[in-house]
């Protein structure tokens, strides 16, 4: 490992390597690869969540077609977990139809919920979150720091919001430590690492890097990763 690069989160749908679409060959292959450079282990999807709270509509057969067929693909590539987004929170109803095919029981993987709406870090919707992800255990979150601060932005009680990610926090499986191109990370960057910072090493917790710049050249990436190991490093030790 060259880079020092210890794992990758691979874009799976259509915006990415489209691996609802791949043959078994390729994925082998690719799982090959893989496994001698750096493990993928995290697989991410195009679809929303709130795709699956519409049951028995030709949306959410869709959404559950390409989510098993990306199960698929992320089990031959020795993936961990695969990711959906939650663009849109859910209202009473949506909840009570919210069905999302468990990817465990067939493939073992958790699926990732990417809380992507500053509205998901209030008290009803974690109180509501919360619900479900105890009924349904093959569900996890994954936290963005980005998200985290839109949310503070949003926020009229910044400390409440970070009381919201410490309930989240036990049912949170990665960390997305997400740099936009913005050079001094924020508040809600801080909240994620005051309340992830100090994780043990065996805690079932990734950290992971996103990079969403406008360039997309691997020095430049490796830079921003670089530099984002050495900020997460820092808040760790000083959260200590």
């Amino acid at each position: 490992m060259e880079h020092e690069v210890p794992f990758l989160h691979l874009r799976g749908g259509p915006r990415g390597f489209d691996l609802a679409r791949r043959d078994t060959a390729t994925l082998d292959r690719w799982a090959r690869c893989s496994q001698v450079s750096v493990p993928i282990t995290v697989v991410t999807a195009d679809l929303d969540l709130i795709d699956f709270a519409r049951p028995g509509t030709p949306t959410y057969w869709r959404a559950s077609a390409e989510l098993s067929q990306l199960g698929h693909a992320a089990s031959v590539l020795r993936a961990h977990a695969v990711r959906l987004l939650a663009r849109h929170h859910l209202d009473q109803r949506q909840w009570a139809d919210l069905a999302v095919p468990d990817l465990a029981a067939r493939h073992g993987l958790t699926t990732l919920i990417e809380l992507h709406e500053p509205a998901w870090f209030t008290d009803h919707s974690v109180d509501a979150l919360v619900t479900h992800l105890e009924r349904t255990p093959w569900l996890a979150l994954l936290m963005d720091t980005a998200q985290v601060q839109q949310a503070w932005r949003r926020s009229e009680d910044p400390d409440n919001l970070a009381a919201q990610v410490s309930v989240l926090a036990p049912r949170t499986r990665v960390i997305h430590i997400s740099d936009s191109d913005d050079h001094v990370p924020g508040a809600g960057y801080e909240i994620v690492a005051k309340t992830f910072g100090h994780l043990e090493n065996d805690s079932p917790v990734e950290i992971a890097f996103e990079w969403t710049g406008a360039d997309r050249s691997p020095q430049v990436c490796l830079d921003r990763y670089r530099r984002a190991v050495a900020w997460w490093h820092s808040r760790s030790e000083a959260n200590l």
